[in-house]
């Protein structure tokens, strides 16, 4: 299968795969280095549980967003093999229910990541000196 074809504003499916798989270890790092600046500022119960359910809320939102571009790039990847194997007709759109759920599944996320993100900011930290 060619995933270089375009899937949208000249992104192609091969760019989009790679962006998701950067932005995964991306993530990674970013939390591998905040669990080390955390970890110097728990000195008990006390402070453990104030950084634990937000670190939990964290990675739920990245896992949650990675679950989101892995169904789109599923949903992009069948349309394209859908469109390869048909020979006329309708060339391989995506029926009705698809696309709406693709679209509630894209809107709930959205609308989930941003009322967390406002309404639970993460709690400050002082810098290492």
């Amino acid at each position: 299968m060619n995933n270089d074809f375009e899937v949208y504003n000249g992104k192609t499916f091969r760019e989009i795969c790679k962006e998701i798989v950067d932005r995964s270890q991306s993530k990674k790092d970013q939390l591998d280095t905040l669990f080390s600046d955390i970890r110097g500022h728990i000195k008990n119960i006390n402070d453990a549980q104030a950084f634990l359910p937000r670190i939990k809320e964290l990675l739920d939102v990245g896992i949650k967003n990675d679950e989101q571009l892995i169904k789109l790039c599923s949903v992009v990847q069948k349309l394209q093999s859908t469109q390869l194997e048909s020979s006329g007709g309708e060339s391989g759109q995506l029926t009705d229910d698809e696309k709406e759920q693709l679209i509630q599944n894209i809107a709930k996320a959205s609308v989930v990541d941003i009322k967390k993100e406002v309404e639970s900011p993460l709690p400050a930290t002082s810098s290492i000196a």
